[in-house]
């Protein structure tokens, strides 16, 4: 059976066929390095770290790109405003993101380029479309004419009409549309700066993924992913850009849905998040500290790539307890080591059950990589192994143990992380009724600590602790977690 593919620019599934045969490429936009890593950033690595584990199973070979943006106008102001040098900044969280995916078993990328590594590329880039007649020097650097891009807006579905619509032009700008964007913006007081024949700055964001992606995969390559946030505008200038540049760019386009908080969608810009009691709990490192890599990577994979992630407290309590009796399931096999290879699964002996079960989760995986799915036919396999007479049991219990490290799960370790993490008896926050009345709490011992009345202060926090909330302060306000009441 083929690999089937939901392509985004197309709006259908189409068969997949490689650019190269028996290759596979595959971009993917990485964070922005200036803060620490929200949850959302662990969405797209972890979800097309399994699809590129699937093309491996398959028999392809897979270059999977997932670059860093370390130069950015979040950055730039970070520094200005602390006075950290803006490489120490980047240096940092690029170290935090790949930790946390080390932690998360996402093992398939192969290049991790950095938008600082690649200026002297953008710049001559740059240059081969102003040749081309498709950018334009401003006064503050240099612009993309999107005019002269045929079916601009064709990913994200927007007309270049509607753009106008609404927008203007400033005088002094020397825009020729208002959808033009920057390729190199000229430097600031106090803002990095790289050479170029327009003058002292740097590049401008969608320049970067462009260049890059042309330098590791090709001016033509496979799949481009990323989540659907970054649509418009970022990967419609992609798409741009590349196809000015000269080749066909991505042929297959695949965005992954969002984060959602009980059935709403949350990210960093969301004023919620400003309320430490509620955005610490989105933070990928605290997250992943309190309820442990393994869960969080199941939780990421337990549904289908396109649709949202719940973080909400019910979907984690319930991702604990399934990945709990998974693990408890596979004990007497999840510790052994070893890589599974798709075609020595795909011809195991078993018994005819079984075998419609592994070619359920083989064909789940081919149709879109519906994860979700294929993580069904695992525990369809592991009530079927109960059924099995002892002494044919283990063979079942390694054939759906393998079939989930086909996705990056149940690997060696991952049984104590997760007992670490239930042994720490913390629990996600977000009880709506308890956020609110903890919100109101710790605003009143706030108050109280203003006012130096340090004794009613610390009896609020003594007293939560024996209810078994643990309050932590810090420069920007308190936090609290739940954990063991103190008896």
């Amino acid at each position: 059976m083929p690999i089937r593919i939901y392509n985004t620019l197309s709006r259908q599934v189409e068969t997949f066929v490689p650019h190269t045969p028996g290759r596979v490429g595959m971009y993917l936009c990485g964070p922005t390095v200036y803060d620490d890593c929200h949850i959302g950033h662990l969405m797209g690595p972890v979800l097309f770290d399994s699809v590129a584990r699937w093309f491996a199973a398959r028999g392809f070979v897979v270059r999977f790109v997932n670059n860093i943006t370390d130069i950015d106008d979040k950055i730039i102001n970070l520094h200005l405003k602390t006075g950290e040098p803006w490489q120490a900044i980047t240096k940092r969280y690029t170290a935090q993101y790949l930790g946390l995916l080390q932690r998360l078993h996402v093992t398939t990328i192969t290049d991790r380029p950095t938008c600082t590594g690649y200026v002297t590329q953008m710049v001559q880039y740059i240059g081969e479309l102003i040749a081309k007649d498709r950018a334009y020097v401003v006064p503050d650097g240099v612009a993309y004419d999107v005019a002269k891009q045929p079916a601009y807006g064709k990913l994200s579905g927007r007309k270049l009409d509607e753009m106008i619509s609404g927008s203007r032009v400033e005088r002094d700008s020397g825009l020729r549309h208002p959808a033009d964007f920057a390729l190199w913006k000229h430097a600031k007081p106090g803002e990095p700066v790289w050479d170029s024949p327009w003058g002292q700055g740097r590049p401008g964001w969608h320049i970067e993924c462009s260049v890059m992606s042309c330098h590791t995969l090709g001016a033509s390559f496979d799949i481009h992913a990323g989540g659907e946030d970054l649509k418009f505008p970022h990967h419609e200038n992609e798409i741009a850009q590349g196809e000015a540049h000269g080749g066909t760019y991505a042929r297959y386009w695949m965005h992954n849905n969002l984060v959602q908080f009980e059935g709403q969608k949350i990210s960093k810009s969301d004023p919620r998040m400003k309320d430490p009691a509620f955005g610490d709990q989105f933070k990928a490192l605290r997250v992943v500290d309190r309820f442990g890599a393994p869960a969080i990577r199941l939780l990421l994979l337990s549904g289908h790539y396109r649709r949202p992630v719940d973080f909400g407290p019910q979907a984690i309590t319930a991702i604990r307890t399934s990945l709990g009796r998974l693990l408890a399931a596979l004990a007497p096999v999840v510790e052994e080591p070893g890589e599974p290879r798709l075609e020595e699964l795909l011809v195991r002996p078993c018994t005819e059950a079984v075998a419609k079960i592994r070619a359920a989760f083989t064909e789940a995986m081919d149709e879109d990589f519906n994860t979700g799915a294929a993580l069904a036919q695992i525990h369809s396999l592991l009530a079927e192994a109960r059924k099995l007479p002892e002494v044919e049991r283990p063979a079942a219990l390694r054939l759906a143990r393998d079939l989930g490290r086909l996705l990056g799960l149940f690997q060696p370790g991952d049984a104590a992380a997760h007992a670490k993490a239930e042994e720490s008896g913390t629990v996600p926050a977000g009880d709506g009724a308890l956020d609110q009345v903890m919100s109101l709490v710790l605003e009143l011992r706030q108050k109280a600590r203003a006012a130096r009345d340090f004794a009613t202060s610390d009896l609020i926090r003594d007293r939560l602790k024996a209810a078994g909330i643990t309050v932590k302060d810090a420069k920007d306000g308190a936090s609290w977690e739940r954990g063991p009441v103190v008896r």
